[in-house]
């Protein structure tokens, strides 16, 4: 990026226009404009910049120039077109970004305002025409970026005193008040407009020793409407406690009591401790409230603001009052609000206790304490009562401070979205310190702003859109932004002529907040944007359409929401679309969640004539066909910015939240339960891509690890709903759809997606601490129907993957029905029917490396599976069948046979060996032949050789004579011996022991079974090479039973080297072209198939010449054929008017009929 053009513009007298024509075509990319007295460039101290006024609006165009690609046919023709956007300059040096993108440059910029002169720097870059494509292809790494943490200044998280950020913004207004007296002023004591009038305001403080006539509880009431000072004696406020005390009657004789205790308890909540608890230590609390006045909804929502006070909700944790407020909340006869406000009470008084005791043990209650902190944060008196106890009271500022300060990340605990892992100590400390730190400055921001002072008001507004767009603070930053009196503010700054940076901040942090559904949800939001004007610097006319569209949805009630989630989605989508969306399902979670008998599913029904779960699943198809579309592998995927992505995981993430909640009261039919698991296994899978393929601090990646977990969520949901009306249960259904998608990608790479429909079959299937009832359904309803689809997605899997697939079906099962050992069975035959296919000379090059990749493969598996504790349930599956050891040793034999020698083929054998008990005659006689084979090996030990050759013998002494094959038998010994002629092992102790074993066995047996010692593959001189080294590392008495042995044996005249063993490799690589020839399909050659000759008897048929038939007009309107030129004259008819038929060339010569 150059610097392009330096200049200082001045209008026209008449428009207001300027303009700047580069030379030569250049694309724009940053416009920096300079204020007034401003040197811009250090090696040019000449030049001095004049912008007049100090903020306006400007209108900015550009000529639109297309840039010429070298590889088209024609050259693009010039276009006048301009290109409009517009710059909100509200004072200082700013920069402003300029997107002009590859395809187009400028010769012109023409901009237009309201100024007297705007002095400008121009960045960019000359436009040359567009390279011709690259012949080749260079990868690259792309730059990672890493979020640059906040400075300790500006994170409270980080301070022992987390409002010292406030307490510092505070003193930029002159004759500040201190901050506790803001907080009170702002949030609960708010003066009334003539206070703000008076000389001494903010310090009006009340006279509680008041001495008027007709003192009573409104007095009182009316008194404390203002804050009392923070250095007011003990005694006065003692003073004025009694009074309040004496003022208290009996219960029944004044009504009003208990709701003036409350707006009296509500107002010393905010001020200094001693207020409240003196008051609390005066009154009888049991005395003042029961039943009867704590069902009014008022006195229930004063007493709620006041429990946000420390020392309020330890005095009303009392067993008294939350029996009344059960009774009160448990109550149809009273109004919902009113159960509602007692139900919250008692979870307030609870909080606080969560709450303090968070601060000191480390195995507190987070969750709950942080649900207190969202509660409290949705109300303004709430949050300034709560915000006074943690800066003023004594015990709870040291409980706090006494945690040390540590680097750790804050918690998400105010998301949205329902989070089920706990923080630690240390995160839910800093969580609090960070909520205390964002209260303190925006009351600071209120303060500064109904002054105003714009100083303040600017830095304050600086740093709460900086939080907005941290992680960890944004969450916290936009729920306390939805307070009533917030988004008043933010409407009122939107009024933004002539421009200033605290509008645009405004502008920015609405926009934000925007872009959570539940903000929608708030009235006092609705109506912040429905009052949008147009004067807005960042917020475009299509942003504050979608806005307000957004708005009206909400506005329009519950049709309006029903409305839009009958309405098509919008294709392609766009970020507003989906944000109407989100926020239409948002207000239906919300209605779910205070739906208490259960009306919304029928008035939904009554609204839309559909139920909320299918209308909510034919909304998702699409949603998920986007997000398919994105990822798919058969075209390239459309260009879609970062947030329309993220919009759509989440609109997914809300539908399959809001399905959760739904699901257990309302089964869903089979095709639904298909539908809906297919739909959560391509997102899961889309999730994980996109998890890879954006970074992890981005808007696409953080939404997609959201809804992977909604995902796993409702697979696991409908797994376990009962059965359904056909009479299937919702788990064979889920596992049935889940294991025929994943071997269909519809698209999506089909390997990553046969993996993660893996993944969630690992969530949803039983495991050992599952209950008993889901363990026995899984096993005597769904395996059982589930078996060819087990299998056909078990081959798929790889091979590690296979061997989880495998064993967990195995722990599943327990042997019930033997799942485990029909999968082994299976790989087995498969296996086998591989190995046979090798013996096919005449198969191509392609398929027979894909089938030895197969073979090997095969044994890579019955390695994995015979690792650990299942060895012994796979020797035990392969002996419990008649098949399992023929296939087994029909493989192993055929690839002796083929000298063929897989990968872990020595593993499987020696493992096998080692319960050699359990099979018959062929099995053991091919494991001792691949005994004899595997000592081959060069990698292998002398102790692995000494102990593979010792099982090999001793097996070898089991097989019943009469079954040996002497041929066989003799070809492997020789081998075995001329190998070990040439084998650079030692022939030292128990392995020549061995060898002589074996001979010895062969020439006793030979007495039996003749050529049991006929070598007829190996020739004397080769067995007196091995003899010759065998005698040299024997004792005398070993050497003469070799010299016995060997005066038995008979040798053949062959001196040929044994052919040598070929070891199979356990991958396999094609060319392009091959992969193509074996998927391509060989349809055979057309052709016309032999004319059938009619077998009835000649007399049952006649034959005729029926014209006269053929022209009644009785059959005009029948499919016939025409004879002669009939058809001429049939046109003619209403039957055949409108026919489109071309004219017959065929001639009939009569009709067979039968007679």
């Amino acid at each position: 990026m150059v610097l392009l053009q330096w200049c200082t513009l001045e209008p026209s007298e008449q428009g207001g226009l300027a303009a700047i024509r580069f030379s030569c075509p250049v694309r724009v990319q940053s416009i920096r404009i300079f204020p007034v007295d401003t040197k811009p460039f250090a090696q040019c101290p000449e030049v001095v910049s004049r912008t007049e006024p100090e903020a306006f609006f400007l209108d900015v165009y550009f000529n639109a120039h297309p840039v010429t690609n070298p590889n088209a046919k024609e050259k693009p023709k010039p276009s006048n077109a301009l290109v409009p956007t517009s710059i909100s300059y509200a004072g200082g040096q700013r920069d402003f970004t300029v997107n002009m993108g590859l395809e187009y440059a400028t010769r012109l910029m023409i901009v237009r305002g309201t100024f007297k002169a705007v002095s400008m720097a121009i960045y960019g870059e000359v436009a040359s025409d567009s390279s011709a494509a690259p012949t080749s292809y260079e990868p690259r790494s792309l730059p990672s970026l890493s979020p640059v943490p906040l400075i300790p200044a500006l994170d409270p998280s980080s301070a022992r005193d987390p409002t010292q950020l406030a307490r510092h913004l505070l003193k930029l207004i002159p004759d500040a008040p201190e901050l506790e007296l803001v907080i009170r002023l702002v949030f609960c004591l708010k003066p009334s407009n003539d206070d703000w009038d008076l000389p001494d305001f903010p310090y009006l403080y009340p006279d509680l020793d008041e001495d008027g006539s007709g003192f009573d509880l409104e007095k009182a009431f009316n008194i404390t409407m203002r804050p009392a000072p923070d250095d007011v004696s003990p005694e006065t406020v003692g003073r004025f406690a009694e009074r309040v005390a004496q003022c208290i009657a009996p219960k029944g004789r004044d009504s009003s009591q208990a709701y003036w205790v409350a707006g009296l308890l509500c107002h010393v909540a905010c001020q200094h401790p001693t207020m409240a608890s003196s008051l609390l230590n005066a009154i009888d609390l049991q005395a003042v409230f029961d039943k009867a006045n704590l069902e009014d909804e008022t006195t229930l929502l004063r007493l709620r603001y006041a429990a946000a006070n420390v020392d309020v909700a330890k005095e009303l944790d009392t067993d008294w009052l939350h029996r009344l407020l059960s009774s009160i909340s448990s109550d149809l006869n009273n109004e919902r609000e009113t159960r509602t406000a007692a139900k919250q009470l008692s979870a307030r008084i609870r909080g606080w206790a969560t709450l303090t005791d968070t601060f000191s043990n480390t195995q507190g209650d987070f969750l709950a304490a942080a649900a207190m902190l969202s509660s409290i944060g949705s109300e303004e008196q709430s949050i300034g009562i709560w915000l006074e106890s943690m800066v003023t009271h004594p015990d709870v500022v040291s409980s706090l401070a006494e945690n040390p300060v540590l680097p750790v990340t804050l918690p998400h605990l105010l998301s949205q979205r329902p989070n089920d892992a706990s923080p630690s100590q240390d995160e839910f400390v800093a969580f609090v310190r960070a909520f205390v730190g964002v209260a303190s400055v925006m009351a600071v921001y209120s303060w500064s702003d109904s002054l105003p002072d714009k100083r303040c008001r600017a830095r304050t507004l600086g740093i709460l859109r900086l939080w907005q767009g941290t992680a960890g603070y944004r969450e916290i930053v936009n729920h306390l932004l939805l307070l009533r009196q917030m988004t008043f503010r933010l409407e009122c700054m939107t009024d933004n002529d002539p421009p200033t940076q605290s509008g645009i901040d405004a502008e920015h942090v609405l926009i934000d907040l925007a872009k959570t559904p539940r903000a929608f949800l708030r009235p006092n939001f609705v109506k912040c944007i429905l009052n949008l004007g147009t004067s807005t610097s960042h917020i475009t006319d299509d942003e504050r359409a979608s806005l307000r569209q957004a708005a009206f949805v909400v506005d329009d009630g519950f049709a309006g929401v029903v409305d839009e989630l009958l309405r098509p989605v919008e294709r392609p989508p766009t970020s507003g679309s989906l944000r109407t969306l989100r926020v239409a399902i948002a207000y239906i979670e919300r209605e779910v969640d205070e739906d208490e008998d259960g009306k919304l599913l029928d008035d939904f029904w009554e609204e839309a004539s559909c139920s909320l779960t299918s209308a909510l699943c034919d909304l998702l198809a699409p949603v998920v066909e986007e997000i398919r579309t994105h990822f798919s592998l058969f075209q390239p995927p459309p260009r879609m910015p970062q947030d329309v992505v993220a919009h759509l995981f989440h609109t997914v993430d809300d539908i399959l939240r809001l399905l959760l909640q739904l699901v257990p009261n309302s089964p869903l039919p089979s095709r639904l339960l298909r539908a809906l698991t297919v739909h959560a296994s391509d997102v899961f899978a889309c999730a994980d891509s996109a998890d890879m393929l954006y970074s992890q601090s981005s808007q696409p990646s953080v939404a997609a690890q959201s809804v992977s977990q909604s995902c796993i969520d409702i697979v696991r949901a409908l797994a376990q709903q009962n059965a359904v009306p056909d009479g299937k249960p919702g788990a064979q259904i889920v596992l049935h759809a889940l294991l025929e998608h994943g071997l269909h990608s519809n698209g999506l790479d089909p390997t990553h997606h046969l993996l993660q429909v893996f993944c969630l079959l690992n969530y949803i299937t039983p495991t050992a601490d599952s209950p008993d009832e889901c363990r026995t359904l899984w096993i005597q309803h769904v395996i059982p129907a589930m078996l060819t689809e087990l299998l056909a997605f078990s081959r798929a899997l790889d091979t590690e993957n296979k061997v989880h697939f495998v064993r967990s079906l195995v722990d599943l099962d327990r042997g019930s029905i033997g799942v485990g050992e029909w999968l082994l069975l299976e790989e087995v035959k498969e296996a086998s029917r591989a190995v046979e296919s090798l013996r096919d000379e005449s198969m191509p090059e392609p398929k027979r490396q894909i089938a030895q990749g197969h073979v090997s493969l095969f044994f890579r598996f019955f390695t994995d599976i015979l690792q650990g504790s299942s060895a012994n349930w796979v020797v035990d599956g392969l002996a419990s069948t008649e098949e399992a050891p023929h296939y087994l040793a029909s493989t192993i034999t055929t690839l002796l046979d083929l000298h063929l020698s897989p990968p872990h083929f020595g593993e499987v054998v020696e493992t096998i060996a080692s319960s050699y008990e359990d099979f018959d005659n062929e099995m053991r006689f091919a494991v001792v032949s691949a005994l004899w084979r595997s000592l081959q090996a060069p990698e292998l030990t002398t102790s692995r050789i000494e102990r593979r050759l010792e099982r090999s013998v001793a097996i070898l002494a089991t097989i019943t004579p009469s079954f040996i094959d002497p041929a066989k038998l003799t070809t492997e010994v020789g081998r075995l011996l001329v190998d070990f002629s040439r084998h650079p092992v030692s022939l030292e102790g128990e392995i020549s022991h061995s060898l002589i074993s074996l001979l010895e066995w062969m020439t006793k047996t030979a007495a039996t079974i003749s050529r049991m010692a006929n070598f007829v593959t190996m020739s004397s001189d080769q067995f007196n090479t091995f003899r010759d080294r065998l005698s040299a590392t024997l004792p005398t008495d070993w050497a003469e039973r070799l010299e016995t042995v060997s005066s038995r044996l008979e040798f053949g005249g062959a001196s040929d080297s044994p052919q040598a063993t070929t070891a199979l490799s356990d991958t396999v690589e094609l060319s392009i072209h091959d992969i193509e020839a074996l998927l391509r399909q060989h349809t055979p050659a057309p052709s016309t198939p032999p004319r059938r000759v009619l077998t009835q008897d000649v007399f049952g048929l006649v034959t005729i010449s029926p014209p006269t038939l053929l022209r009644s007009p009785a059959v005009t309107g029948l499919t016939k054929m025409y004879l002669n030129n009939d058809f001429r004259q049939l046109r003619t008819s209403a039957a055949r008017a409108n026919t489109s038929r071309l004219p017959s060339m065929h001639v009939d010569v009569g009709v067979a009929m039968v007679v």
